[in-house]
């Protein structure tokens, strides 16, 4: 008989790819994940890892009994969630990760869905997707908001239910004082830009938009903070393609805590793009009360970005 909780270290390996990260994430050893999934190997009595350096990778027994047990972990969870979803209110903590601007924009409507709920306990972690979606798939959280760039919606693991919260339109934004009279089509190649690093979906999508309008960016400026783009936009420094969330007008006519200075004026060119904001739950969790109530609230948060 095959241990379940050696099983779920199995799984985690197959999402995570290290034990390093597997230990991390659970709170345990790496020594301690090797000697559980060794005994593993002898419950299943077959080779489950090979050495890669230094290294391990799923052997392809390891990867189908990964796949069969992330099958067996997911109905275990949707029998314990049967038992709850008949419960009325909500209780217990619903443990929420999103990127960073979509995390601001959360707080009001998850400490109101508190206030109405309360026996619910709502945790909001920010977290990009990259790290939160592996998360959720581990149980360290039960929701996920994320975000999907025009032409790449992402493959979603097994057993995990998406849905749409609201489209937030993509704008080019550049200071007044910086453009100038200046074309920002003709004059694009030779303005400086800032814009998430190499490898972000945001950045690829930015490139390609760019190459569209007949010019290549000149990136002067990376970082994964939206705000920090968006203080250089503020400084003069730099143009962007930045979401509307991160772009709202109160925000736009507040004074950045970074400058001693009025932010300048911004010209704002509507790209005729938006992307997804998303949330993501195992599909266990669906149908959970308290899950249903946060998934609410993300609807309430998002749902004035809804195109008409």
């Amino acid at each position: 008989m095959l241990d379940v909780r050696r099983l779920q270290f199995l799984v985690e390996l197959s999402h995570r790819g290290t034990i390093a990260a597997v230990a991390a994430a659970l709170h345990m050893s790496p020594s301690g994940i090797s000697q559980q999934l060794t005994l593993l190997e002898r419950e299943a009595g077959a080779a489950l890892l090979e050495r890669v350096g230094r290294g391990v990778r799923l052997t392809d027994a390891g990867r189908q009994l990964a796949e069969r047990g992330a099958d067996i972990l997911a109905a275990l969870e949707l029998a314990h969630a049967e038992l709850r979803s008949g419960e009325e209110p909500p209780t217990g903590t619903c443990r929420v990760a999103a990127f960073g601007s979509a995390a601001r924009a959360l707080v009001p409507s998850l400490l109101d869905c508190q206030r109405r709920h309360p026996g619910l306990r709502v945790e909001l972690v920010e977290s990009e997707p990259e790290v939160a979606v592996p998360g959720l798939l581990s149980g360290e959280f039960d929701l996920v908001v994320s975000e999907e760039y025009p032409g790449s919606t992402p493959e979603l693991p097994r057993h995990v239910h998406r849905e749409v919260l609201g489209t937030d339109p993509l704008e080019i934004v550049i200071a007044t004082s910086l453009l100038g009279e200046r074309d920002l089509v003709k004059e694009g190649a030779n303005l400086p830009w800032a814009l998430e690093p190499v490898g972000a979906t945001s950045r690829a999508w930015a490139v390609q938009h760019c190459l569209g309008l007949g010019f290549s960016p000149m990136v002067q400026y990376e970082s994964y903070d939206l705000e920090l783009l968006l203080l250089l936009v503020h400084q003069g420094a730099a143009a962007s393609i930045l979401p509307r969330l991160v772009l709202a007008p109160q925000r736009e006519t507040a004074k950045p805590p970074s400058l001693r200075s009025p932010p300048a004026v911004l010209t704002r060119l509507d790209t005729g793009w938006s992307r997804r904001l998303v949330s993501l739950t195992r599909q266990a969790r669906e149908r959970d009360p308290s899950v249903r109530a946060v998934r609410e609230a993300l609807r309430v948060s998002f749902g004035i970005r809804q195109p008409e």
